[in-house]
């Protein structure tokens, strides 16, 4: 019984849990515009600056998502880990238990 509400809970709530997050974060860089070819060289350094500070503004913005991605990573597998802790140790499920369970037509 315990076994079947573990279950019914799992296929229930982890479900919607995994749409219950916030939408992703936007950068806010903005793309320089590219001059035309015969511009003059003031213009086009300035495009070069401009084109270096949106490298700089999006790399920020890509290393800061990447190092909370891996936040999310390691909450996400200690999680998985004191769960399966959990099972081994108060439901007395041995650590090699078959999962997923086995069929009728696998016997």
């Amino acid at each position: 019984m315990m076994r079947a509400r573990t279950s019914a809970w799992m296929v229930l709530v982890v479900p919607a849990l995994a749409f219950a997050h916030d939408a992703p974060p936007a950068h806010s860089c903005a793309a320089p515009t590219r001059p035309a070819d015969k511009t003059n060289e003031l213009v086009w350094n300035g495009f070069v600056d401009a084109m270096n500070a949106y490298r700089a503004c999006m790399s920020a913005f890509i290393e800061a998502n990447h190092a909370g991605s891996d936040h999310h990573r390691q909450a996400a597998n200690a999680a998985t880990e004191e769960w399966n802790a959990f099972v081994r140790g108060s439901l007395n499920v041995p650590e090699d238990f078959p999962w997923p369970p086995e069929t009728e037509s696998d016997r």
